[in-house]
């Protein structure tokens, strides 16, 4: 059986919309952007454009070759950018954040540390998630150790409200110290519940990408046109679209959450973890038969969506399938420009349809999964342009105000 080839360009891509899922700061991005410019150059010349981990390296020796001799932290940078490529050809995408963590032993509070650090990684979060809130969460109880304070029992709020303000992202500090300290309470590290101290901050909320429904009728006939994993990738994109399931939900959904007799899918949220249904519809069946019988890979893995090339096996991952229904709405004629372009993007844009038919707002929270009316309000602001409709014209000012605006307006 022949090696299937697997081009740089491929591999770059899933690099690049990695990071984005990640988190990676602009800056970080446009470095790897330099180093994926060269990466592509070197195996189109020397390749036909493949891409191994052999190349890499090869690649790598290549630029300490040159003279004059680049510097070491210059390769350093190239070196983990190949490593990065090299763990995406792997199906190894879950990174620690580029920051090292703080030393928990810089605080008295190493052993409280330790064991929320354990609490957090046992509670199903990402590794980059636990880090991130333990980055914040060690800053705090330095501050705390260094104010003179020796037990979380002994806090008080001018230490807390020192804290916020020495912290350079408020919110960040509001999301993991409250956490936090959720945690010491139900934990009986504190007597009292010490996360009503600390202060919020206001943050901009932005109005979610929609896709008309005309555009979203696009996105699922180009998807169900693919011709490269061609029925799972219509089964993924209607399941998204029609139903609204998250990225994580639709990786993580098995044959046992479907349910011919009943005509369901029932499932347990992973982001939430709590259960919701959604109605099988036909087309999705008859998407999911056609893909089982015609093209999933013969294995004993029982999640639906797999993945169908070496050297990848398994399921596929959640990031996965923001890649698959990206790439659909980039082949598809559909202005993009400042609007994204993944799973969740369908299902804000199903939540709009829903809410533009006439559901209330209750009825498209159960649609959708959501445990929280709150989370249904973001969805509100894309409803401005079905009011757009009915604008009323802007009157002309007169008397005072007409004299206000200047002598260029007239009563």
């Amino acid at each position: 059986m022949q090696e299937q080839k697997i081009m740089v360009q491929d591999v770059i891509r899933d690099v690049l919309t990695t990071l984005e899922l990640q988190d990676y700061k602009i800056n970080n991005t446009r470095k790897y952007n330099t180093v994926y410019r060269a990466l592509a150059q070197y195996c189109q010349n020397q390749c036909n454009g493949e891409y191994s981990s052999e190349i890499g390296a090869a690649f790598i020796q290549s630029l300490r070759q040159r003279e004059p001799p680049l510097s070491k932290s210059f390769i350093d940078v190239y070196i983990t950018g190949v490593e990065r490529a090299n763990h995406v050809m792997e199906g190894e995408t879950d990174w620690y954040p580029r920051k090292k963590i703080l030393e928990y032993t810089d605080s008295v509070f190493r052993n409280e540390a330790r064991l929320y650090d354990e609490y957090l990684r046992n509670s199903g979060k990402t590794k980059s998630d636990v880090r991130a809130r333990m980055h914040v969460v060690a800053r705090f109880l330095q501050y705390v150790d260094q104010s003179g304070i020796k037990k979380l029992s002994q806090l008080t709020a001018q230490t807390i409200y020192g804290a916020f303000e020495a912290a350079s992202d408020k919110g960040g500090f509001h999301k993991s110290v409250s956490a936090f300290f959720r945690y010491a309470h139900r934990h009986d590290l504190t007597e009292q519940d010490f996360s009503i101290l600390v202060p919020s901050t206001s943050r901009h909320i932005p109005v979610p990408t929609v896709y008309t429904p005309d555009e979203v009728e696009k996105i699922i006939a180009v998807a169900t046109l693919s011709k490269e994993c061609g029925k799972r990738n219509k089964a993924i994109v209607l399941i998204a679209a029609r139903l609204g399931l998250r990225s994580c939900d639709i990786a993580n959904l098995r044959f046992e959450n479907i349910h011919r007799d009943t005509g369901m899918i029932e499932i347990r949220q992973v982001k939430t973890g709590e259960p919701h249904s959604v109605p099988l519809l036909p087309e999705i069946l008859e998407a999911l038969d056609d893909y089982v019988e015609n093209e999933r890979p013969k294995r004993g893995d029982n999640h639906v969506f797999l993945c169908n090339s070496l050297p990848h096996t398994g399921a596929v991952q959640p990031h996965t399938i923001y890649t698959i229904v990206s790439r659909i709405i980039e082949t598809t004629d559909i202005d993009t420009n400042g609007r994204k372009r993944g799973a969740h993007a369908l299902r804000s844009s199903l939540a709009t349809a829903l809410l533009n038919e006439g559901y209330n707002h209750r009825e498209v929270q159960d649609a959708l999964g959501h445990k929280s009316p709150e989370a249904v309000k973001s969805y509100v602001k894309t409803e401005v342009e079905h009011l757009r409709n009915y604008a009323l014209p802007v009157p002309t000012p007169i008397g005072i105000f007409a004299s206000k605006l200047g002598s260029g307006v007239t009563a």
